[in-house]
């Protein structure tokens, strides 16, 4: 065996290890504020009576305001700069961001729609941080070593993300879901103006204590980042010329379909996990079960009529008590449904490590072809099941998410050479589609009364992704594609 090959297919090149773990660990916390802010839409929901329209505007903020437009300001500060300072700049953004959380919880005792307002300015700012991030992160990981094991050295990077999702589906389930009262909107509208701000103050604080924790753990990242002798990476070109790389970039039919590719499959994944709470708790009629148990029910009594819904559920719990977990089990109709998004987001997990592995063996592409399909299939269930059954399909969407975005990422950048941070832009630019989708969900949950329908929404989207992984995805030409 030719050992100067084998060091040259080497997924993490020699001599990087602590910066490649730093790189990696940003990949887990991105992941922990989007998957909080996910949960977030049931939260504020369930705090000041919005409408399912009303909570999507945290994600029109999220992916529309925050990585829609901070992803080319961010690539052009790395291209004059380095990836080591757009990581930096992302960072800090997010800390800011995060720590604005404090006073739109102090606002709330003059105006709750004010409050609310606050709220989504902090993560406006959170998630443009996010965007250079993920700008930075993403391209400087794929840039480092050899090309030819560049998509599969991203999903590796990638791999740790669906840990920050969990972890910060788990954070907001035992710090915030289950701090919220369990009074409906119609409740909570025949109390006095002080008894329900008092209610939503105790609630708020459980909200912003979660982001106030987040800022000081990325504090602590951004210091060890400073301080440490970060790699350089293969485009080391500083030259900027937009309007030529732009060009180029939009006569290369791989990389706008790739874009095309990652904006859709973002925004199902952000329509997928923002409504899944919902979703269980509607299919599963979650209110009516604990309603039933009549006024102030135990949390015994609360799990041991949860048991009797759906078995897989039922066994969850089982596990958590059996582990000491006591913290997941539920008090609340919110905290019944995260249970669906947890696992869901084990199987998003499981997911994409089984597919990093396979890509040892099979082309990414096709890997992404054969999650496109079950995808569908996965959807079409989910509109169309009853009860556990559409839910269970719901759940099985995540494990068919799992290798998506760092795969259509890889196929998308494949050949750009020194467009790759520019191009770079594109693909998280792409994430503002879980602005749109989200928000066309929230509408048409609205409008037909059913969250079931709204599924239709990410059906679509996996259909174009589908199309793609079949089609232009496995052109070899990686110019304009004429």
């Amino acid at each position: 065996m030719n050992t100067n090959n084998v060091e040259k297919h080497r997924l993490i090149p020699p001599g990087i290890l602590l910066p490649f773990i730093l790189l990696t660990s940003l990949f887990f916390i991105w992941a922990v504020p989007n998957n909080m802010t996910d949960t977030m839409l049931a939260a504020f929901k369930r705090i000041m009576s919005l409408t399912d329209t009303q909570t999507a505007w945290i994600q029109v903020v999220c992916y529309l305001l925050g990585y829609g437009c901070f992803a080319l300001p961010g690539a052009i500060f790395i291209k004059r700069r380095t990836f080591k300072s757009g990581v930096l700049l992302g960072l800090s953004l997010c800390i800011t961001g995060s720590m604005l959380f404090y006073p739109a919880m102090l606002v709330n005792d003059i105006s709750s729609p004010l409050s609310f307002a606050t709220y989504l300015f902090g993560i406006f700012v959170l998630f443009a941080g996010l965007s250079v991030l993920e700008t930075s992160a993403n391209a400087y990981v794929y840039s480092l070593g050899d090309p030819r094991t560049a998509t599969r050295r991203l999903n590796f990077s990638q791999s740790f993300n669906p840990f920050g999702a969990l972890t910060g589906v788990l954070a907001s389930q035992i710090f915030v879901l289950s701090q919220l009262n369990t009074m409906t909107a119609g409740e909570r509208a025949v109390l006095s103006g002080s008894e329900l701000v008092a209610i939503q103050r105790g609630e708020l604080n459980a909200v912003t204590m979660a982001y106030l924790i987040l800022g000081a753990v990325m504090l602590v990242l951004l210091l060890l980042i400073i301080f440490t002798k970060m790699p350089k990476a293969q485009d080391d070109d500083k030259s900027l010329d937009l309007k030529a790389t732009w060009s180029r970039l939009k006569k290369n039919k791989n990389y706008v379909w790739g874009v095309l590719a990652q904006f859709f499959y973002v925004g199902a994944q952000i329509a997928v996990w923002s409504f899944i709470i919902r979703y269980a708790m509607q299919q599963l009629d979650l209110d009516a079960v604990i309603a039933g148990l009549g006024a102030n029910p135990s949390q015994e009594a609360i799990i041991g009529a949860l048991r009797g819904v759906e078995p897989v559920a039922g066994g969850f719990y089982a596990l958590c008590e059996a582990i000491g977990l006591d913290a997941l089990l539920p008090r609340t109709a919110e905290q019944a449904g995260a249970t669906y998004y947890i696992m869901s987001l084990i199987l998003f997990v499981l997911g994409r490590f089984i597919c990093t592995w396979l890509m040892k063996y099979t082309r990414p592409v096709n890997i992404l072809s054969g999650l496109g399909i079950l995808a569908v299939i996965c959807s079409l269930l989910t509109i169309y099941g009853e009860g556990f059954v559409g839910v269970y399909a719901l759940m099985g969407i995540s494990g068919c998410m799992s290798a998506m975005f760092p795969t259509i990422y890889g196929l998308g950048m494949r050949g750009l050479g020194d467009d790759t941070k520019i191009a770079g832009s594109g693909m998280v630019m792409a994430i503002a589609g879980a602005a749109l989708l989200t928000q066309m969900q929230g509408i048409l949950s609205d409008q037909a009364g059913s969250i079931k329908f709204a599924y239709w929404v990410p059906a679509v989207a996996f259909i174009i992704i589908t199309y793609y992984s079949f089609t232009i995805a496995r052109s070899k030409k990686l110019g304009n594609g004429k």
